[in-house]
């Protein structure tokens, strides 16, 4: 295990290197001192390390506590209502939204989760998901950070997920924000992308409208650019947060594209969100890899489509959408073909009838890291379809937000997330990515719009990421999964759009995922150093919080390691002058 960097400022490192110790009587009875920067000698240090689920969630959640909190559960012996809104309160610090991320976030933090190389990872977003409904099934508000209001005013553009987090973080330090909402409804592709058979709409309106109670002022059906000029926006408010999205589909390129029933998968999912009623026909192509692809295929089924096939110019290996669903849109018979291109489009009295296609092969990696598809000569071939929609990728629509790029760019916002003084962007404008990742953007925008007016700077973290190799996995008993429950493919399909197919864990199941966390590299509490320290020089502090645990008296340490080799987290380190 590697050893602190003297350097490095530690309130337990620079009390023991200061400290003058008492002489001591070894095991033998021969008198000693302590001299702790003696390389003969090392004496526990106690040192928080950052868990890799945190350091793999792009919206900088404290998932670690999350985890730990519910298990005061019995550490504590608090009840479940109050580990409950405890556990509320420290979600809320940064994810407003956690019964929508819940449900459409890929869990990017159980990749990283050490618990993988036991029996699978903590099921982090169902956790993430109960929590949320049970949230809003009680009305929780989220707390402020003061109860001062600032006289800085924040306009925001967008209220998708990075819009709803940066008036969120902002509310929550005291500033009046208005955010300002294109369409009818708020949520943008949260409401207009994604199917509600995997994000229902209460559950938008229920999480909205807890941010609309910290003060935030929504006003939708107001198009920037056109209702209202971004410079009159930079005239009237202290700071301007662009979070307008990418609802834009990017078409094929393809002659006959412009038929009536040719149209992009995010065009196709807003008009169908919207309430407009489209006629898919009896035979639905797709062409993509991505969420939006697979979400158009599925909701074709939804509307009456016999079949419904997707055209995918690489291997399942290579696609993009998240493998649940890939599995789900299987399991309701959308038609797959891999390594499969189109080149073009037949037409008949001005509508597309098929899609010409050429079979593929991958050859060398291109800059994406996928290798790229190679056409195979003389492997032509049609594909017949009713409407087909192209879902190979989105952009912003600009409108005033065009000052800022220049062509085909996306917005290019610097480290601090502005684009100029007094005005900042983030979320799918500057890139195409995850819900929680907008989130986060939103997050470190409210921060930065934050210290341009205080000068209050958001504390740097700098810890090591913890990996299961310097944990003692073996103290943790094995603990089978949970998992979540799913409507069978028969009765979804059947059920159309709006019944939600996954059905989430149980409060049980709830309980159960957080006593699976190891609470890599943080003190637990599980005491293990206080039984196997054979002197008894470590203690235990009374009443301080998980994480504030322990502590050692270092006059009577003798620097016998025992305790580091028997911390199951990794929390405890050896110091002295030796690999310092």
């Amino acid at each position: 295990m590697s050893q602190l960097d003297p350097k490095e400022s530690n309130p337990i490192l620079d009390f023991a290197l200061n400290y003058e110790y008492p002489p001591y009587k070894d095991q033998t009875g021969t008198d000693k001192v302590v001299a702790f920067g003696d390389a003969s000698h090392k004496c526990p240090i106690y040192v928080e390390q950052r868990p890799p689920c945190n350091d793999a969630c792009p919206a900088g959640n404290d998932i670690r506590a999350w985890l730990t909190t519910v298990q005061q559960i019995e550490t504590k012996k608090l009840s479940k209502e109050e580990v409950y809104r405890m556990l509320w309160n420290e979600v809320s610090k940064t994810q407003p939204l956690p019964a929508v991320c819940g449900r459409v976030c890929p869990n990017p933090c159980e990749g990283g989760c050490n618990r993988n190389e036991k029996e699978g990872s903590v099921s982090i977003n169902a956790f993430e998901r109960w929590l949320g409904d049970y949230a809003i099934l009680n009305g929780f508000d989220h707390e402020k950070l003061t109860d001062d209001v600032r006289p800085e005013t924040i306009a925001v553009v967008g209220s998708g997920p990075a819009g709803l987090s940066c008036a969120f973080q902002l509310a929550r330090r005291g500033y009046k924000v208005t955010i300002f909402e294109a369409f009818k409804e708020t949520g943008g592709m949260l409401r207009y992308g994604i199917p509600p058979y995997r994000l229902p709409r209460n559950i938008i309106d229920a999480e909205v409208a807890a941010i609309e109670r910290m003060g935030v002022e929504i006003r939708c059906n107001t198009v920037i650019g056109k209702d209202i000029s971004l410079d009159e926006l930079k005239e009237k408010y202290d700071a301007v947060y662009l979070a307008i999205g990418a609802h834009k589909g990017i078409r094929l390129g393809l002659e006959g594209e412009d038929a009536p029933n040719v149209m992009t998968g995010a065009e196709f999912l807003n008009r169908v969100h919207s309430g407009e009623k489209v006629d898919v026909g009896d035979q639905v192509v797709v062409i993509g890899g991505g969420d939006t692809a697979i979400d158009a295929a599925r909701v074709s089924l939804r509307l009456g489509a016999d079949k419904v096939t997707i055209l995918y110019r690489r291997t399942r290996n290579e696609m993009p959408a998240i493998d649940p669903e890939i599995e789900e849109a299987l399991e309701e018979n959308v038609d797959i073909q891999f390594l499969t291109a189109p080149i073009g489009i037949v037409s008949e009295n001005g509508r597309a009838v098929a899609v010409k296609c050429q079979r593929m092969e991958l050859g060398e990696p291109d800059k994406s890291g996928r290798r790229r598809p190679v056409a195979i000569e003389g492997s032509e071939f049609e594909v017949p379809c009713s409407i087909l929609i192209p879902s190979i990728s989105q952009e912003p629509e600009w409108l005033d937000a065009e000052r800022y790029i220049s062509g085909r760019d996306w917005l290019k916002p610097k480290k601090d997330w502005s684009l100029e003084d007094g005005v900042f962007a983030g979320g799918d404008a500057v890139n195409l990515g995850l819900v929680c990742g907008a989130i986060g953007d939103g997050r470190k925008a409210a921060e930065s719009i934050h210290a341009k007016f205080t000068g209050e700077f958001p504390p740097l973290e700098e810890k090591k990421v913890i990996k299961a190799k310097d944990m003692s996995l073996e103290y943790y008993e094995d603990a089978e999964r949970s998992e979540r429950g799913h409507l069978a493919p028969e009765v979804r399909v059947k059920d159309g759009l709006e019944t939600e197919i996954d059905q989430g864990i149980t409060e049980e199941q709830f309980i159960k995922e957080a006593h699976r966390c190891m609470s890599c590299g943080l003190c637990f509490d599980c005491r293990q150093c206080v039984s196997f320290c054979p002197h008894g020089t470590i203690k235990r502090y009374k009443d301080n919080p998980v994480g504030e645990v322990m502590y050692t008296k270092y006059s009577e340490c003798e620097g016998c390691h025992l305790c580091q080799l028997i911390c199951p987290c990794g929390y405890i380190q050896m110091g002295g002058a030796e690999g310092l």
